[in-house]
């Protein structure tokens, strides 16, 4: 007889605990960078060079606005971004990495690859592929959900 609350076969149970493995390791290496997860979060991403919006960020990072916000006063009083506002709409900030930030963005970037790579468990490139494709299906799902 299956068991209605079976956390063995609860996929929100299973990816919390993958999850928690991964970010436990990701901190424990950001800690020679004195960097938190969060910051990590917003610093990762892929910058235009003009800049991205707080909304951008907050949507990318999978933070909401009023986190991402806090997050990025911190990291700008770092020296790892910088705020501006925007020439088209002067009520928003546009937020750009530093030199500084750059640096140490590339740096964890790199590590981090090796990070997944080495503590990783063995999976196949087919398997990894359809995770993958499982996960954006979940995350879609939430989304849509989220979004009512």
């Amino acid at each position: 007889m299956r068991q209605i609350n079976n956390p063995d076969q609860s996929l929100p149970h299973h990816l919390r605990g993958a999850f928690r493995g991964f970010e436990t390791a990701l901190g424990r290496h950001l800690k020679r960078y004195d960097l938190p997860l969060s910051q990590f979060y917003i610093l990762r991403l892929q910058w235009s060079p003009g800049g991205n919006s707080q909304t951008d960020i907050a949507e990318r990072a999978f933070m909401s606005e009023s986190v991402a916000s806090q997050v990025i006063k911190k990291m700008e009083a770092k020296g790892l971004v910088r705020k501006k506002s925007d020439a088209k709409d002067n009520r928003k900030y546009l937020v750009s990495l530093t030199h500084t930030g750059e640096t140490l963005r590339n740096k964890i970037a790199k590590d981090g690859i090796q990070i997944s790579t080495k503590h990783a468990p063995k999976i196949s490139k087919a398997d990894l592929k359809t995770a993958i494709e499982v996960l954006k299906k979940v995350r879609e799902g939430f989304g849509l959900y989220n979004a009512q």
